[in-house]
């Protein structure tokens, strides 16, 4: 099942940051059968940062709470960046007022719920890439 706003000559790429191996599974799995490509899934912070160094993603699923703390860290970076993502998160709150205004997935989530942040995240990376190119 692809999205309907994927391009047909590029799918997105997103890096996923979970720490929970089922979920990361479920994550990944679920990304490719909307048609989207997953560029990595790392499940600790220094994995996240090596694959911030490779840049071969266009969006992030970040996990607020990896190895049991949260981490402003990762968050503070895609946002210095301009990186679109959203939180995968169990907490029903946020706790850093800066990161009010990422969206979050809820977990537990539904297909419908992740894809409908898949599709905004995607417009959301399109509109990026449009930014960036010469007039």
């Amino acid at each position: 099942m692809v999205s309907p706003s994927a391009s047909p000559s590029y799918a997105a790429r997103f890096l996923v940051i979970e720490d929970e191996l089922l979920i990361a599974l479920l994550l990944e799995e679920t990304i490719r059968e909307f048609g989207y490509r997953v560029s990595a899934v790392a499940r600790a912070i220094p994995e996240a940062r090596r694959e911030f160094a490779k840049r071969n993603f266009d969006a992030v699923l970040l996990d607020i709470n990896i190895d049991g703390r949260y981490n402003s860290e990762i968050a503070d970076l895609l946002l210095r960046e301009n990186i679109p993502c959203a939180f995968v998160t169990g907490y029903d709150y946020l706790v850093e007022p800066r990161h009010e205004h990422i969206p979050v997935l809820p977990k537990p989530f539904s297909r419908a719920q992740l894809r409908a942040l898949l599709v905004s995240l995607v417009a959301s990376t399109t509109s990026h890439r449009q930014a960036r190119q010469p007039a």
